[in-house]
């Protein structure tokens, strides 16, 4: 009879194990068996920011409990930026076959952090005795199923509660799990590979070393808010004053599929003054194009906690969104507008003047300069 071990963190079944390819070791003897004692379902789908700031949570859980094995289901848009990621054990994206996996493996806790009615149902099919997090209710609506999520299920139904939260997304995310937020960061773990393919590709090709530091421009903002994007005109003052006073300052424009007629355009305007990164690299492409930047200058979008995951020096400006649920970890420092938003989480602005609008641009080019200080 074949002699296996179902229950070491590195046996699938479907194929050899890491360690039997690396070293040639077997079952029976094998060195590097790792019997796990736990098990701990993640659900967290989307949006991918959310995704990744919310690996903080990982060696909270690792800590935990010796023995744990952590399984993650999210969508296969944010499945990249969690590949390679050493706490999780499997990573799973939302497929056909999900619920017979779920169903069927026996976890101790199942977590949801995702108040949306897919990423409850999901939670809904998990073998498990402990859910927390968000579910459905039987009319089909999402519900905090212990005291531990309600004030972000209250932050998740009314602005007004939004408005006034004075926690980090953290320190709600640990409070879900049970845990004390101690400053635990997002991790994004790119290979050397990866690496070497933004130094030997774009930054070779671009004679990028002619430059003592490099900052970064995101000037997107993501499809669903596009009320967080500030002016291009910003963006092209900020760059022409960052030239003129550090011309051994280089500057690169980063943005994603919704900025592919405006960066051009920008990168038109700053000829000579600034690098596009292009519009079309997958998740994690973009990570290592990030991760050529000092300092990172973007909105409340998934580029700012790309920038947090890496250990970038970031310079976040915010408006419709909250600045205060964002922990930039000691590396950065958040620019606001003169007037608060009047249109807080909403998908249309109403003023004449937005809060975007009423960004200073000398206050980000103060911002920058402290960044690169530090760098």
């Amino acid at each position: 009879m074949v002699y296996f071990r179902p229950d070491c963190r590195h046996f699938t079944g479907e194929k050899p194990c890491a360690p039997h390819k690396a070293e040639g070791v077997v079952c029976r003897d094998c060195p590097r068996y790792e019997p796990v004692q736990q098990r701990v379902l993640i659900v967290k789908l989307d949006a991918a920011g959310d995704v990744l700031r919310s690996t903080s949570i990982l060696p909270a859980f690792k800590k935990s409990s010796p023995g744990l094995s952590i399984w993650w289901v999210t969508e296969n848009s944010s499945k990249p930026l969690l590949e390679k990621n050493p706490h999780i054990d499997v990573l799973l994206p939302v497929d056909p076959v999900l619920p017979g996996l779920l169903g069927t493996v026996a976890f101790t806790q199942a977590f949801n952090f995702d108040m949306g009615r897919k990423a409850a149902a999901i939670l809904g099919l998990a073998n498990s005795p402990v859910k927390k997090g968000f579910g459905l209710s039987k009319e089909g609506a999402v519900v905090p199923l212990d005291p531990l999520a309600e004030e972000w299920f209250e932050m998740g139904i009314f602005d007004t509660a939004k408005k006034a939260n004075q926690k980090t997304y953290q320190d709600h995310l640990f409070r879900m799990a049970g845990f004390k937020f101690q400053g635990e960061e997002p991790q994004l773990a790119l290979t050397p590979k990866e690496k070497e393919w933004a130094v030997a590709g774009f930054a070779k090709k671009n004679k990028l070393t002619k430059f003592k530091k490099i900052v970064g421009f995101n000037i997107g903002s993501g499809g669903r808010w596009p009320m967080k994007r500030w002016r291009l005109d910003g963006f092209e003052w900020l760059a022409r004053q960052l030239k003129k006073k550090y011309p051994k300052v280089g500057i690169l424009l980063y943005g994603g599929p919704e900025e592919r007629e405006l960066m051009p355009a920008l990168a038109k305007k700053l000829k000579g003054l600034c690098l596009a990164t292009g519009t079309e690299n997958t998740l994690r492409q973009f990570a290592a194009l990030v991760n050529l930047s000092d300092v990172m200058v973007t909105g409340d979008t998934l580029a700012l906690h790309v920038a947090v995951a890496l250990g970038k020096r970031v310079v976040a400006y915010f408006g419709p969104t909250s600045d205060v649920e964002i922990d930039l970890f000691g590396r950065g420092e958040k620019v606001l507008p003169i007037l608060p938003c009047q249109d807080y989480y909403k998908g249309e602005c109403s003023q004449k003047v937005s809060c975007m609008d009423n960004l200073k641009e000398k206050d980000m080019l103060a911002a920058v300069e402290r960044q690169l200080k530090q760098t």
